[in-house]
């Protein structure tokens, strides 16, 4: 008798470009194995917004998760107060928190190199990202691009690596990744789901 799937829930701030990479993560044959995975999108709104959407999906009747992930942006300095209170009403409900500072492209960039650099905002990662991204693809990044993950998929050990290596070292003194300018947690999602990226 096969064991019963874990039934994960992956919130995700972006309408496009988060969605379309663990839309592609989950089809990975390890994890489709271990686990059930659905990946929502918030539809947008604040930081607050988007917190409470993951929160209500966790808490409705006929919902039956064994996990949820909220996966989110700090994106603007002057919303910092706000994404500190998304993430406490994350944690007040037994949500999980894959955050990117300041945007998901920096767990995209981490797949080509290992970067604690600040950046003024996600154009200014995707300015960065588009160097690797033209030098192996051909193309210019684009965010609605459906194929992110199986672009950068074989490239994972090297973002966990990278990522983990910025946030715990780089950045080892403070708590809080909302002051982590540039650095991404999104690897402790994808550990988790894959331990074989570890």
């Amino acid at each position: 008798m096969r064991p019963r799937k874990r039934t994960v829930l992956i919130v995700c701030e972006g309408k496009e470009t988060e969605p379309n990479y663990f839309d592609g993560l989950k089809r990975e044959e390890p994890i489709r194995e271990r686990f059930a995975i659905r990946v929502k999108s918030s539809k947008g709104g604040s930081r607050l917004q988007v917190a409470q959407f993951a929160v209500d999906r966790k808490n409705d009747p006929g919902a039956d998760y064994d996990e949820v992930w909220c996966v989110m942006d700090v994106e603007r300095p002057e919303g910092l107060d706000e994404m500190r209170k998304a993430l406490d009403l994350l944690g007040g409900n037994s949500i999980s928190a894959g955050v990117s500072n300041p945007s998901f492209e920096v767990w995209l960039l981490a797949h080509f190199e290992r970067t604690g650099a600040a950046f003024l905002g996600c154009d200014a990662v995707i300015v960065r990202l588009n160097k690797h991204w033209q030098e192996r693809f051909s193309i210019r990044y684009d965010k609605a691009d459906g194929r992110i993950y199986d672009r950068v998929a074989k490239f994972t050990d090297k973002a966990v690596d990278n990522a983990r290596c910025v946030r715990e070292k780089h950045h080892e003194s403070v708590p809080c990744i909302v002051d982590c300018n540039s650095a991404t947690d999104v690897y402790r999602l994808v550990t988790r789901l894959n331990p074989a990226a570890e």
